[in-house]
């Protein structure tokens, strides 16, 4: 298999994972006349629509070039793409406990010492930076709901 082909394979199969969720979304007549299935059903279109191009891109090449997982020559990759991955399942599970703005910011550290390592200090500034940033921007300016969790009755707004 090619990068082409594996990738093309992968945008496929997620976009129409999404697409099958795009139609469990629940349709609301609120006077929206393109209503809140039309981002993800786009969405989903494109991902599938650029999967099959990729696919139909490698088959047609006259000379496919395999490549290699690289597991066995790049270990230390691998392991930090795996950490990377379970630092994101124990994000959300311990999200609405935490809250946001601690969560991200543990989480951001966490990632932040994966890819950026040796550089402590800068690692937490942009955690905090990040965590402080975006939960201002979602929270305050755009009113969105971001679990609170241990900040719940800190937070003045």
């Amino acid at each position: 298999m090619t990068k082409n082909l594996t990738a093309g394979i992968f945008a496929v199969v997620l976009g129409t994972a999404y697409l099958i969720g795009a139609f469990m979304v629940p349709v609301y007549e609120a006077g929206d006349m393109v209503g809140p299935r039309a981002f993800p059903f786009l969405v989903s279109a494109i991902v599938i629509v650029s999967g099959a191009a990729l696919i139909a891109k490698d088959l047609r090449a006259p000379e496919r070039t395999p490549f290699a997982w690289g597991f066995a020559a790049e270990p230390v990759l691998w392991l930090r793409i795996l950490a990377i991955m379970a630092l994101g399942i124990v994000y959300g599970l311990v999200l609405d406990w935490l809250g946001y703005p601690i969560a991200t910011f543990l989480f951001m550290t966490g990632v932040g010492s994966l890819i950026n390592v040796g550089k402590p200090g800068q690692n937490l500034l942009i955690a905090a930076i990040f965590a402080l940033v975006t939960f201002v921007v979602f929270a305050m300016v755009l009113n969105l709901s971001l679990p609170r969790g241990l900040l719940g009755d800190v937070l003045p707004f």
